[in-house]
């Protein structure tokens, strides 16, 4: 999709609302033509009743009169069928483009959500797709409207006074150039005042979604003056856009004025002297009237689309960034049978410059179970992002199964494993929509065998509305170990191939740690296992213990061959052991 807000607009204009584009066109130019003809009919209806023959001969007083009448009802059916018309496509492409813009969200890498606000992520999709919707119907109503009506005076003027005709030919050439002068200035203005408001919504998401710690610590006032300067920042820039967008209203009111009165003038003298009928003087001055005010209204209506220009072009550069993961041309599903893992001489470090891995090597075999420990920056959890590839390597290579993980599809990298993470997030949904996440065509009975694996049937059954029970925005209504418990219910029911728990009992007293454990180790089963682990207590009977220290395998083998050893992992057991466990 294009990053530039008018080629964003034509670029869904042209897949799938081409025809509605057309319709649109047709009716306002329908519309707009039976508007314009009334000053002409009117024209001819004071020539008869002043008994000067008309242009169009052939038509009673009465009739020119029921002209007029057909033409008021004209103008408001047509009007009418316009605006339902317009509605229902501004709606439509609404929900296409909020579509298209969330499924191009959804695919960025976890590195671009670490940078921006969730919240405003979200309200940058509506934003933008509104934004996108109402550009449409602005550029329609007043650029085909103005084209029409200036084709139509044009034509009109000819007939009865083409001595006028380069007056107003005048007039439209000068009014394109200063509007369109006038429009460049104001781009700067809208995209400012878009980035104001969007600094503004994300500092506001990030308090509001932090509600429990603001309370907790008191800082109402707190967060009302540090959210005060986005406030002004973003009055500033309205300002600003608001004076701007006025400095050009008063200017084509203006020229529209000075315009009516040149015109009107020339029509006054022209009638005087006999070259104009008085129903001809009549249809030039009302047309003039006519254009000057579409002329105001697109003054009044600009402040509205530089508005909807800003935040188009400030959520397209948001949204839009080129997505630092993506699947290679020929991609192919991963397939798995046994869950190897080999991950050959790969070096990886972050934006800011930090390398985590340096030629780093590992190979797990298929159905092994091991378990990573090492000091809180040891390169743990970055390893388990990499073999799921939401960061890209800079050397060397992870192979599943034999596959290069950078020559299968994301998602069916993704649909192989399973994963508990150490802090679950859930859906602001019931418990069972949660469970049933990692399988959504999974069936009531299965998904409470997975439950009662996890050891949450009881509680969930114990609540009002059993797996009805909305759990809350981030599952804030569980506690945090029925949190965990929820999240290794939905691992049971996805049942994949490779297995990943990042402390998944962390969050659990000694009574439900104890219950959870026999729970994985019978999930572990036929699996390849990948754990993460501060307690050594909870990985010890895994296959393989891996000591990760600066980013380095420094120790590899099973519980006892480790402690035997008498190296960094027998430090850590014996610390824990002597009260830290």
């Amino acid at each position: 999709m294009p990053r530039q807000p008018l080629r964003f607009v034509v670029y869904f204009l042209l897949r799938g609302f081409k025809g509605h584009a057309a319709l649109m066109v047709v009716l306002l130019a329908i519309n707009t033509s039976i508007e314009t003809s009334q000053s002409f009919v009117l024209g001819q209806l004071v020539n008869v009743l002043s008994g000067v023959p008309p242009l169009v001969a052939g038509l009673s007083p009465v009739g020119w009169f029921a002209c007029l009448i057909g033409i008021w009802l004209g103008g408001y059916l047509s009007a009418h069928a316009y605006a339902t018309f317009t509605n229902y496509t501004q709606v439509a492409m609404r929900v296409r483009i909020h579509d298209a813009l969330f499924a191009y969200l959804m695919g960025h890498a976890p590195r671009y959500f670490l940078d921006q606000a969730s919240g405003a992520l979200a309200q940058k999709i509506r934003t933008t797709a509104t934004a996108a919707a109402a550009i449409v119907e602005y550029l329609c109503t007043n650029v085909v409207r103005l084209s029409v009506m200036f084709s139509i005076t044009t034509f009109l003027i000819l007939r009865q006074a083409p001595d006028l005709l380069p007056i107003f030919a005048l007039f439209v050439v000068v009014f394109s150039a200063v509007s369109a002068i006038l429009s460049k200035r104001l781009r700067p203005f809208a995209r400012a005042t878009a980035t104001a408001a969007a600094a503004q919504v994300a500092r506001l998401v990030d308090s509001v979604s932090n509600w429990d710690s603001v309370r907790s610590f008191a800082k109402t006032d707190f967060e009302r003056a540090g959210l005060m300067p986005f406030n002004d920042a973003e009055l500033e820039a309205q300002v600003r856009l608001r004076f701007a967008a006025s400095r050009r209203r008063v200017t084509l009111h203006v020229l529209s004025v000075v315009f009516l009165a040149i015109l009107a003038w020339h029509a006054f003298e022209a009638t005087r002297e006999g070259a104009l009928t008085v129903g001809g003087f009549t249809t030039i001055v009302t047309l003039s009237i006519l254009v000057a005010t579409n002329i105001r209204n697109l003054g009044d209506n600009v402040f509205s689309l530089f508005e909807h220009y800003g935040l188009l072009s400030d959520g397209l550069a948001t949204l839009l960034t080129p997505h630092e993961v993506v699947d290679a041309p020929g991609a192919r599903p991963l397939h798995v049978k046994g869950g190897a893992i080999d991950i050959q001489d790969i070096t990886f470090g972050y934006a800011d410059g930090t390398t985590v891995f340096d030629g780093f090597s590992l190979a797990i075999r298929a159905g092994e179970r091991i378990g990573l420990v090492g000091a809180s920056g040891a390169g743990k959890s970055t390893l388990v992002k990499l073999i799921r590839r939401q960061f890209p390597l800079r050397a060397g290579c992870i192979l599943v199964d034999g596959q290069d993980i950078t020559h299968v599809t994301w998602d069916s990298l993704h649909e192989a494993f399973g994963e508990v993470p150490q802090s679950p997030n859930l859906f602001h949904r019931s418990v069972r929509d949660n469970i049933r996440y990692s399988r959504p065509e999974a069936g009531e009975a299965e998904v409470i065998d997975a439950a009662k694996k996890a050891h949450c049937h009881e509680f969930i059954e114990g609540r009002a509305k059993g797996y009805d029970s909305i759990v809350g925005e981030k599952g804030m209504k569980l506690s945090g170990g029925e949190r965990q418990r929820v999240a290794i219910a939905r691992a049971f029911l996805k049942n994949a191939p490779v297995l990943i728990l990042d402390e998944a009992t962390s969050s659990l007293d000694s009574e439900a740690e104890h219950l959870i454990q026999d729970g994985l180790l019978k999930l572990m089963e036929g699996r390849t296992v990948i754990a993460i682990a501060h307690r050594l207590s909870t990985i010890m009977h895994l296959d393989r213990i891996v000591v990760l220290e600066d980013g380095k395998v420094v120790e590899d083998g099973n519980h006892a061959a480790l402690l035997a050893r008498n190296g960094v992992y027998a430090r850590l057991w014996n610390r824990q052991a002597g009260g830290f466990m």
